[in-house]
């Protein structure tokens, strides 16, 4: 994992709760837990099988602090960060492309009262190799979340770990393509 990510992360990622004076185990690293975590989500391998010798803290562990950082939102927190490092963010897209299985009336119409133009697809009529012209890059942006294998066999029963996982691909993306 790269010092940057790891140094973005510790700004925020939330403090540890101290354990009162006594026995117990020493408590595992942010970093090397967000090491674990960051290889559980590129290699699609499930929290038993994380490899506890390579990254320091076992499954158990790791699993259980994604837990807390995903209450705490720090996966959406991290996100924004690592993208403005490239400049403001655009507050509206200037244009939607989509296929046709966003064909609908009342989102053309919202769309529009919005004040965001649109290409879609229409339904019942046949492929225009106009629209792949412009559709490329989501395909793209699509293959750059497969790459992300944790993604790819749904291992979570709660929407909100899936959702997780889909924020530290998409920091992940971002962190590779604007690192240049």
């Amino acid at each position: 994992m790269p010092d940057v990510l790891g140094e973005l992360f510790q700004w925020v990622a939330p403090e540890a709760p101290t354990r009162p004076q006594g026995g117990g185990r020493r408590g595992q690293g942010d970093r090397e837990v967000l090491a674990a975590i960051v290889f559980v989500a590129t290699s699609g391998c499930t929290w038993q099988q994380l490899p506890a010798a390579s990254f320091g803290p076992t499954g158990a562990t790791a699993h259980r602090r994604f837990t807390e950082w995903t209450k705490a939102r720090v996966w959406a927190k991290l996100h924004p960060p690592v993208r403005s490092r490239r400049g403001p963010r655009r507050r509206r897209p200037g244009k939607l492309h989509a296929d046709k299985g966003c064909d609908y009336v009342h989102l053309r119409r919202w769309l529009s009262k919005q004040g965001i133009g649109h290409r879609i697809a229409r339904r019942g009529v046949e492929t225009s190799q106009r629209l792949g012209r412009h559709r490329w890059t989501i395909e793209r942006t699509m293959s750059w979340l497969a790459g992300c294998r944790r993604l790819h066999r749904r291992h979570e029963r709660k929407a909100e770990h899936f959702l997780a996982f889909t924020s530290i691909a998409c920091t992940l993306i971002c962190y590779r393509r604007l690192a240049c």
